[in-house]
């Protein structure tokens, strides 16, 4: 009776939280909402399924993955990239010495890639893979983000810039889109692809756990 009476503060809650729950947890939902004083224990996992659906819950526990230990995938070949700088930039002479260490070796890792392609092909304002990774962080938890499901890929559309995430935790490119297309489900409407779109906050709000 004791131990149901005590009040377990948020840091010892994440402290002894199961994995569901932290992947929650990290999307914005209150830790301590999810903690059932009269079980003294979490919401059990097939509770929260049953209250957002087993489709709904797999998004938002490969979302919450992902913005909690998600890591970049691919690796990739660098001689295609070094096609689209010579384009830009006429001769390899003329390369940032960024994109010269990047090109240096066969294989670049996909955050670099990433960063080298929005910065010098795509024209954002970046200083260093690592801010381009705190940008697809951000956006991949804000509340308005529109989730687009393609196959067992996530598609996370929020102000024309489009985040792309796959099961289990991985990170996969970051990206602005077409300026043919007023947005992604028109996009995937005009490419015949299966749509589930729902904003974030929708699926938080469904846990009725806010």
């Amino acid at each position: 009776m004791r131990r149901r009476e005590e009040k377990l503060d948020k840091e010892t809650l994440r402290k002894i939280a199961p994995q569901y729950i932290r992947d929650i947890e990290v999307l914005g939902v209150d830790i301590e909402k999810l903690w059932d004083r009269e079980l003294n224990a979490f919401v059990r996992k097939k509770d929260l399924i049953e209250k957002v659906g087993k489709d709904e819950f797999k998004v938002v526990q490969t979302i919450g993955r992902t913005a909690r230990a998600g890591r970049w995938k691919e690796q990739y070949v660098t001689e295609p990239l070094r096609i689209d700088f010579l384009e830009i930039f006429g001769s390899e002479e003329n390369f940032p010495d960024e994109i010269k260490r990047a090109l240096s070796s066969q294989e670049i890792d996909s955050l670099t890639l990433h960063y080298l392609k929005r910065k010098y092909v795509n024209g954002w304002k970046l200083k260093s893979p690592e801010e381009l990774d705190s940008l697809f962080m951000e956006h991949i938890k804000h509340p308005e983000a529109l989730i687009h499901k393609q196959g067992e890929r996530l598609i996370l559309e929020l102000n024309r810039r489009i985040a792309v995430i796959e099961p289990p935790h991985w990170k996969i490119t970051f990206y602005e889109l077409e300026e043919e297309f007023s947005s992604y489900e028109e996009l995937a409407r005009s490419r015949g692809w299966d749509r589930f779109t729902i904003k974030l906050w929708q699926l938080k709000q469904k846990l009725r756990l806010l």
